[in-house]
């Protein structure tokens, strides 16, 4: 008499940890635009439509190797962020690349109250660089985990392989 033997179940495969990748853009331009408008929506929640974006050209510095290295920034202020209404988030990214296009798209949502001092700093000609930090471009697209503006680059916050600029 054969016995059956038991059934084993299969071990599920755990997709590999996504790689973080650093995207480091050197600031090479920058405008800041405004409107106001009367909301025409149905059940407008704000009788307004506000619309301010701050929008920054520069020089991908890393990674190497993709279809260009220009990149475009597009910073948007959002509600969803102001303290108490990001509570509710359950957020996969602050933002995303898309490369498509040359050059490279970005749209980046922050705070409403950080947009003043970032364009106070953007027109005293301090912000040099943007760090961004995400995954790995599938499809033309990446997701952003992290953004920095900063003044200048430290060798020491930066993964291997990414060369400052002279």
């Amino acid at each position: 008499m054969a016995v059956d033997p038991k059934p084993t179940k299969k071990k599920r495969k755990r997709r590999p940890r996504e790689e973080i990748v650093y995207y480091v853009v050197a600031i090479e331009d920058w405008d800041w635009g405004y409107s106001l408008s009367l909301n025409a929506d149905r059940q407008p929640i704000d009788p307004y439509d506000e619309f301010r974006h701050l929008h920054v050209r520069g020089r991908l510095l890393h990674p190497k190797g993709l279809r260009t290295d220009r990149i475009e920034l597009s910073f948007l202020p959002s509600r969803d962020l102001d303290p108490e209404e990001r509570k509710a988030l359950r957020p996969r990214g602050v933002g995303s690349l898309d490369g498509y296009r040359d050059p490279i798209m970005g749209l980046l949502p922050l705070p409403k109250d950080a947009l003043p001092p970032i364009l106070q700093m953007l027109v005293g000609d301090r912000f040099r660089f943007v760090v961004m930090h995400g995954t790995r471009f599938s499809h033309w697209r990446a997701t952003l985990h992290g953004f920095r503006l900063e003044m200048k680059l430290d060798p020491d916050d930066l993964p291997e392989g990414v060369e400052l600029p002279v």
